[in-house]
């Protein structure tokens, strides 16, 4: 077996070559596992050089499936070509064309979205926007949250980043997700602010709210989120 990695688009493409066997089961979960936490839009396993594909190997492709959780975080489509995968939960496409079409592909959760001035005033808009969606999106007990982690996500990048700036806000059952993008693909860096300083704690206070946070590649630029999940004791 043999695993090329390429990087299109924000996509990162595994193309796997040759017969896929016992012996290449580990090496590809590696492959597949360290592409899954890179900062991409999603990652495409492309098996269509792939001509045998035994038992031990499907077993392996199921459970990878399972570690993609998509949006914010790098989804995983598989094109399948000639070995015809058919994954429990799992993305199967016929080909790399049409992986690399559906790699954006979320389910439909209630969401906001709204384009911010690159201006001073923007993280008070973007405050704004979060306390007229509330109700609609149901933020309930983490609204006061979500508008601390929005006004610090926002503010830095209007500070550090590129405009255009938008904010996005998605609603599910366990967990709200706010993804703020703008046209950097520079990753924000948490940094120790000295104790006088008026700033520089921005993404430490949002370590400190969210459940989890990332960037994901939205070319040309970025996309930083962070993960709030529901029903639980917050400190």
């Amino acid at each position: 077996m043999l695993v090329r990695s390429d990087l299109a688009d924000g996509v990162l493409v595994l193309t796997v070559e040759g017969p896929l066997l016992d012996a290449d089961v580990a090496t590809l979960c590696v492959s597949v596992s360290r592409a899954l936490t890179e900062p991409v839009r999603g990652v495409v396993l492309d098996l269509g050089a792939v001509d045998e594909v035994n038992d031990v190997a499907r077993c392996a492709l199921q459970e990878l499936a399972h570690l993609s959780s998509g949006w914010p975080r790098a989804a995983l489509v598989v094109a399948s070509g000639p070995t015809g995968l058919d994954l429990d939960g799992g993305v199967v496409l016929p080909d790399r064309a049409q992986a690399l079409a559906h790699v954006d592909d979320r389910q439909e959760r209630p969401r906001a979205v709204m384009s911010l001035d690159a201006g001073l005033a923007s993280a008070a808009q973007a405050r704004a926007a979060v306390a007229a969606c509330s109700d609609r999106l149901g933020l309930d007990e983490l609204s006061d949250d979500v508008v601390l982690v929005v006004s610090e996500m926002v503010t830095n990048a209007v500070r550090h980043a590129v405009p255009p700036v938008r904010l996005e806000i998605e609603a599910g059952e366990d967990a709200v997700v706010v993804a703020v993008c703008d046209g950097s693909p520079q990753s924000p860096v948490a940094r120790e602010a000295d104790l006088d300083a008026e700033g520089g704690r921005g993404m430490l206070l949002v370590d400190l709210l969210s459940d989890d946070h990332g960037v994901r590649a939205q070319p040309p630029g970025k996309a930083v989120w962070a993960m709030l999940l529901r029903r639980r004791s917050r400190v």
